[in-house]
């Protein structure tokens, strides 16, 4: 949510300073675009819950939830950059099951010792 904060501040930056020409129009247009996506899919969620029950990604007071049960598979990818892994669960639906958990995520190492934990048994 850190990230939309400094997005929402850009905009105010460009709605205030009216810049002229292709690049002021182009944030002006893509940065509630962009703050809007992250609301509706909660690609970069401020808390995730496991439990014996399923996975939870939680974000704007909204949530996505997942059980087990109905997971087929779950992908964690790790990068070079050892602050981040993308989390994909299969199946889903467009608009949810890709999330990106970052190192400020309360817990999460364990989560994503869990997660990969549950890729091993389950995979």
């Amino acid at each position: 949510m850190r990230q939309d904060v400094y997005l929402a501040a850009a905009l105010a930056a460009v709605l205030a300073l009216h810049p002229e020409g292709p690049l002021a129009l182009a944030l002006a247009v893509a940065i509630p675009i962009t703050i809007a996506w992250s609301v509706l899919t909660l690609h970069l969620p401020s808390r995730v819950d496991t439990d014996d029950d399923g996975i939870v990604f939680s974000a704007y007071g909204r949530e996505h939830r997942f059980a087990w049960r109905d997971i087929q598979r779950i992908h964690v990818r790790r990068f070079v950059v050892r602050d981040r892994v993308l989390v994909r669960i299969v199946p889903s639906s467009p608009l949810r099951g890709r999330y990106w958990l970052v190192d400020s995520l309360g817990g999460y190492a364990a989560t994503v010792r869990t997660l990969e934990q549950r890729v091993r048994r389950d995979g």
